[in-house]
This record gives structure tokens, C-alpha cells and sequence, in this order.
């Protein structure tokens, strides 16, 4: 008796892991041809998984890379409103899916 309620305390574990997390499945079309834009951020979501540019949606995932214009890391929270971007992304079923974007401070203009 005391092994069935450890396996169902290990199984509702899990379970609510899986809930609580952020999986996500990404699936593209023939190979999925990488996009550049670039342009001034209009929108961010709240939670930072998704930003508007140039009229369009672009999702974030855990595997984008943000970076500055020097290559340096940054933080998806260091995306904001109005900020100067260049981004490479791919076509995904419902908008396009991230795969780097460069905060640009100083376009040498």
C-alpha cells in the first residue's frame, strides 16, 4: 500500500511539472527559410514572448539569442518598447519564431 502512494505522489509531481513549465514544440515547413528585419520594437509582451516590429508578430523562445551590436549577452527583459533591432527569424504556422535579435544602440549614421 505504501509503494502505490508513493508512485502516485511521484507521478501528480511530475504531472504538475509538466504543467508549470514551459514546453514548447516548434515545427516548420521545408526547412524553414531564415527572414532578417530590421526596425523599431512597437510591442512587447509582458511576459516577453512575443514583439511586434515592423507590423509584424514575432515569437521568443527559449532559444533566442539577444545580443548587443558588440556581441555581447543580454537579457530578453533588456528588449523594450521603441528600441532599434535587427532580427533573423523563421517561418513558423502562426508568425515567425526568433532566432537572434541585436539591440542596436548606434547605427553610425
Amino acid at each position: 500500500m505504501m509503494t502505490i502512494k508513493v508512485v502516485l505522489l511521484i507521478s501528480f509531481a511530475l504531472f504538475a511539472n509538466l504543467l508549470y513549465s514551459d514546453i514548447v514544440f516548434t515545427q516548420t515547413r521545408g526547412g524553414g527559410e531564415t527572414i532578417s528585419l530590421s526596425g523599431i520594437v512597437k510591442d512587447v509582451t509582458w511576459d516577453h514572448k512575443s514583439i511586434v516590429v515592423g507590423g509584424k508578430s514575432f515569437f521568443i523562445s527559449r532559444d533566442t539569442k539577444v545580443i548587443d551590436q558588440k556581441g555581447n549577452r543580454l537579457k530578453i527583459d533588456d528588449i523594450k518598447k521603441n528600441a532599434d533591432v535587427a532580427i533573423d527569424a523563421i517561418p513558423h504556422p502562426t508568425g515567425f519564431i526568433i532566432k537572434e535579435i541585436v539591440v542596436i544602440t548606434d547605427r553610425g549614421v
